[in-house]
């Protein structure tokens, strides 16, 4: 079995504002369902300063995080799809240090981390369709034109993702898995391939329509299904009000959840809605439909035995 090393990263949690990747587990081969860590250690966060991060090494795990985070990762869920959950996975953080078996391929982390959560906090689920709210995503404009602030990428960055999807090809095959890119810093242009979500802006290159879906979905809180027919990739730049919910893996945010010292989100009491900002920024449009949708209950889940 391959050993990916020190390119394997589930999630890097960055300050919020911060430009970011969706970091769930990346495809591979079948994991055994009963794969574990080899040690683990889950102990209180104490005062909530610290890193704020959840990062596999070579070899070894680490998380100093509010649970909720760690159970969407394990699940590969967004919130919207978890149902039944207690709501201290969102205030409280703990520390996890584990120890990774050698030789796993990175989709192993959502087995691993779903194990965990089986041993050390009693998780146990169940799956459903229920009939829920939706939304469509569809064009704004009866001519399908696109909102001045979304527009098809460069054919430089077009390139760009296109040798990344090569470069991933080849690791499915055996090859050495691709690095992720550099992140940027706090002034530097969004490289091609990143989307940057803070409090009430988006903005994002060298992505598909498809890949900002799931961006939307986080921000409104429900499933949303792209029917726009768009197809290619895009850069965009939204402004919108924020209410109080942020996109990526780590779901609506408790305070335990936010960088020590973090400021609160600036509100912009001139930004239009979401829905709003949609159609005149974008040219797309949500449409309130409902729909089956696949959610996990969660029918137990108890705060830690602790080392």
């Amino acid at each position: 079995m391959r050993n990916y090393g020190a390119a394997v990263l589930a999630i890097a949690m960055l300050p919020i504002g911060a430009a970011a990747q969706q970091f769930l587990s990346a495809p591979g081969p079948p994991v055994d369902p009963n794969t574990r860590f080899e040690v683990a250690s889950v102990k209180p966060s104490g005062d909530g300063s610290g890193a704020i991060l959840m990062r596999m090494l070579p070899g070894r795990f680490e998380s100093n995080l509010p649970i909720g985070v760690v159970l969407r990762q394990a699940l590969q869920k967004p919130d919207y799809q978890i149902v039944g959950a207690p709501g201290w996975i969102n205030t409280e953080r703990y520390a996890i240090a584990a120890k990774v078996p050698e030789g796993l391929p990175p989709n192993a982390i959502s087995v691993l981390l779903t194990n965990l959560l089986k041993d050390r906090f009693q998780l146990t689920t169940h799956v459903e369709t229920r009939e829920l709210p939706i939304f469509n995503l569809v064009m704004a404009r009866p001519d399908g034109r696109l909102g001045p602030d979304l527009k098809p990428s460069s054919a430089a960055c077009r390139a760009t993702i296109e040798a990344r999807i090569a470069a991933t090809a080849a690791a499915g095959r055996g090859g050495p898995p691709p690095p992720l890119p550099p992140l940027p810093g706090p002034n530097d242009p969004l490289p091609c391939g990143f989307m940057s979500v803070p409090p009430g802006r988006a903005t994002a290159t060298g992505r598909t329509i498809a890949q900002i879906v799931p961006t939307l979905a986080d921000l409104v809180g429900r499933p949303v299904i792209d029917k726009t027919g768009l197809t290619g990739l895009y850069d965009f730049s939204l402004k919108y009000a924020y209410e109080g919910r942020t996109a990526g893996p780590m779901g609506p945010l408790g305070p335990a959840a936010q960088p020590p010292g973090a400021a609160a989100p600036t509100i912009d009491p001139d930004a239009p809605s979401l829905s709003a900002a949609l159609q005149e920024q974008l040219g797309l449009k949500l449409e309130s439909v409902r729909g089956p949708v696949d959610v996990v209950v969660i029918d137990r889940l108890e705060k830690p035995t602790l080392d």
